[in-house]
């Protein structure tokens, strides 16, 4: 956001404010995947909340080759009524892609990938203030995965680097709203590790689980949502399934 990433636009707004349930990052699943062979594939259905948020997480991994494997992400925060300026609020969404290598273990796989995120985040905070910018973010992430017959278990660690680009907010934004802002145009790019935990039942080839996110610092200067939990659906697919 330095060097005139953001461009700021004056607009006409009420000097009031309105409360408004707003936040400028919400950390998506991680995808810790349990490929052990070329062959293997993956795909899930997940639902994460966070507060102030509900969100759609669609995830896959496919290896085409042994230890190499490839995963692609989708977090979806929509609401549509922010985007039309009906209610308060934050519509997110986040797409990214990844490669990384894995190695089977005893009981599952230890894997790290490296990716790139690329979305938008538009917030709505009440008579015409409006702050809506792009998103990118690079992060590499090592994990572990546990299998049984039954069971099953994920543990990884995402560092990314987290980068606000091109934008238009409106001045008129009540504190402590325009201040998370421009903290924001400051500060990034920013470091940010999570750590992300998922446990579940498998049903082969289905596997139910729980799942939490969160980012490890301390985020009030940004006006980030640290926490996501929710619950997710995957489907094995190919050899071993």
């Amino acid at each position: 956001m330095k060097n005139g990433l953001l461009s700021i636009c004056f607009l006409l707004a009420l000097p009031w404010g309105a409360f408004c349930q707003t936040y400028n990052y919400a950390p998506n699943k991680m995808n810790i995947p349990s490929v052990t062979e070329k062959g293997d594939a993956s795909l899930s259905i997940g639902w994460g909340r966070g507060g102030v948020f509900q969100a759609l997480e669609l995830q896959a991994v496919y290896s085409p080759l042994p230890h190499v494997a490839f995963m692609a992400n989708y977090f979806g925060a929509r609401d549509n009524d922010v985007r039309k300026k009906r209610i308060t609020g934050t519509d997110f969404y986040l797409w990214e892609t990844a490669v990384g290598v894995y190695e089977k273990a005893p009981k599952g796989a230890a894997s790290l990938f490296a990716g790139f995120s690329s979305g938008n985040l538009y917030s709505n905070y009440g008579a015409d203030r409006t702050a809506e910018f792009g998103i990118k973010r690079l992060f590499i992430q090592p994990g572990l995965n546990y299998r049984s017959n039954y069971f099953q278990a994920g543990l990884a660690l995402r560092l990314n680097y987290l980068m606000y680009q091109h934008g238009v907010v409106s001045f008129a934004i009540d504190e402590p709203y325009i201040r998370y802002i421009q903290n924001l145009e400051k500060d990034s790019p920013i470091f940010l590790p999570e750590l992300g935990i998922d446990v579940g039942m498998r049903l082969k080839p289905v596997t139910i689980s729980i799942y939490i996110i969160s980012v490890f610092q301390n985020t009030d200067n940004w006006g980030f949502n640290r926490i996501n939990t929710g619950l997710s659906i995957a489907l094995d697919l190919g050899k071993k399934s």
